[in-house]
């Protein structure tokens, strides 16, 4: 049993380290031939591993070693595993192997595909580490880059005029929603004495010490997750490649806040002045979004906004108390809408 333990927490820490390596690597790349190897290579690196530890998961897995350590604080960097971690892995193995190897034809007469490659590389590689996380502040590393690879990958395309302004606006509004999510993970941390996620979510905080986390909390999901008041950013995304928008609107960048509210739900539980908010933010966005794609005449637009309420969905489905359901919709989401915007992609060809 000790074993496979090993074994799996190998796994579990190859998922993000094979996409962050053949992306370090890929930067250094100018051959195209090379870079589509080596991206495709470290990203089927990371969903086999992702395949195996679901194969072989059986209990929850958690190791991690001491990274550095701040006067009274230590933060950690290592890898947890359990159910949903292991599906969350899935969904963002499977897609983003997907959109590597679309892009590889898709942006066959691109002479930046190689840093391009290298950049979703990074990407998957940031999403994962969200994923596995076992310290506040790992996961916000993750958080961090994700935003800016997202800022580098919808202003690829330089021929677009619009293509800059989306990145810089995608940039600056979730650079809003970050602050208030730093500032919450700093609350948690600073009150429970670590940052360990298993420790936080054991420690006992007063009412208002915990409101006001998971309100932090939330102003970052709602950047990353698109949610109103700070969605506006998402089909102005569009201007990147296609295959981004199926990498951003899946299973990656919008379903990071959702995942992370999941993982931290016992918080918000205990939150229920946030879990308003919450709902309060997924209703409004779930209307905002459904309408405004009723008035779209852009292929990639209309689904743009379908992907700001189908996240509304998930938040709203977390605000009433059903974690399961959201975790459910999260990975039919990830499916079906990756599949619409490679197809879209297809069928603006």
């Amino acid at each position: 049993a000790e074993r496979g333990a090993v074994v799996v927490t190998v796994l579990a820490a190859a998922m993000p380290l094979a996409p962050l390596v053949a992306a370090l690597v890929g930067f250094l790349l100018r051959g195209r031939r090379a870079a589509a190897v080596l991206a495709v290579a470290g990203t089927s690196v990371a969903l086999l591993a992702a395949v195996v530890v679901a194969l072989r998961f059986e209990d929850p897995i958690s190791d991690a070693y001491r990274a550095a350590d701040f006067v009274f604080l230590t933060v950690e960097f290592g890898v947890r595993v359990n159910g949903p971690a292991t599906l969350m892995a899935l969904a963002v193995g499977v897609v983003a192997l997907a959109v590597q190897v679309y892009s590889v034809t898709y942006l066959r007469d691109d002479d930046r595909y190689p840093p391009y490659a290298a950049q979703v590389s990074l990407f998957a590689a940031a999403m994962m580490t969200v994923v596995v996380a076992t310290d506040l502040v790992q996961m916000l590393i993750g958080w961090e880059v994700m935003g800016v690879c997202s800022y580098l990958l919808i202003g690829h395309d330089r021929r677009l005029p619009e293509a800059p302004r989306a990145a810089v606006k995608a940039f600056l509004v979730t650079r809003i929603g970050d602050v208030g999510f730093l500032l919450g993970v700093a609350v948690l941390g600073v009150n429970a004495g670590t940052f360990r996620i298993d420790d936080v979510l054991a420690h006992d905080y007063t009412n208002g010490q915990l409101t006001a986390a998971c309100l932090l909390l939330l102003a970052g999901v709602a950047g990353k997750s698109a949610q109103f008041p700070l969605h506006t950013w998402l089909p102005d995304a569009m201007a990147g490649p296609t295959p981004i928008s199926a990498l951003i609107h899946a299973a990656t960048m919008v379903a990071a806040g959702v995942y992370v509210v999941f993982r931290l739900y016992p918080l918000f539980q205990a939150a229920p002045a946030a879990l308003a908010v919450l709902g309060v933010m997924a209703a409004v966005t779930i209307l905002l979004g459904a309408l405004s794609a009723t008035a779209q005449d852009d292929l990639k637009r209309v689904l743009a906004w379908s992907t700001v309420s189908q996240i509304g969905y998930l938040t709203g489905a977390l605000a009433v108390g059903s974690p399961a359901a959201a975790l459910f919709h999260l990975l039919t989401h990830a499916a079906f809408k990756a599949l619409l915007f490679l197809a879209a992609g297809s069928v603006i060809h």
